[in-house]
């Protein structure tokens, strides 16, 4: 897999290493079974900071006309990175049925779990413009 992450093993999203059994216990507490890519991802380095900072779209919305900001990846922790979706989801008012992988409570990336529990669509939410648009078919496809 080519080079994801910025290296920054103190970054604000940055959370102690994980292991396999560590992922599959997330994904029983929240129902769903992770992508793939995600979880080597996260094997890798437990979210962080990532070397490509947007991702394209044809869709204009707060952030730019052309792209959103996609800085970091939420990892996996108790009480922290993923696992903290059904906090902000009801915090910030957003569709149950998330899995937040990236953002600031003005606008959130998700794992769109809605319709499936698994191999979810990637959607982006402006909470403040009342935005939904896919960004991707699947999360390899947005990586």
């Amino acid at each position: 897999m080519k080079s994801f992450w910025e290296i920054d093993e103190e970054g604000y999203y940055t959370l102690k290493k994980i292991n396999e059994a560590e992922i599959a216990k997330a994904e029983k507490k929240l129902g769903i079974t992770l992508p793939d890519t995600y979880k080597k991802l996260i094997l890798e380095q437990n979210g962080g900071y990532t070397i490509h900072n947007a991702f394209p779209t044809t869709h204009s919305n707060s952030w730019a006309e052309d792209h959103i900001q996609f800085n970091h990846l939420l990892g996996i922790a108790e009480d922290e990175g993923i696992m903290d979706s059904a906090y902000l989801i009801k915090e910030w008012e957003l569709p149950e049925g998330l899995v937040l992988i990236n953002g600031d409570g003005h606008t959130w990336v998700a794992m769109d779990y809605r319709k499936t529990k698994e191999n979810p669509p990637i959607h982006y939410f402006d909470v403040e413009m009342g935005e939904d648009f896919k960004l991707a078919n699947s999360f390899d496809e947005f990586i």
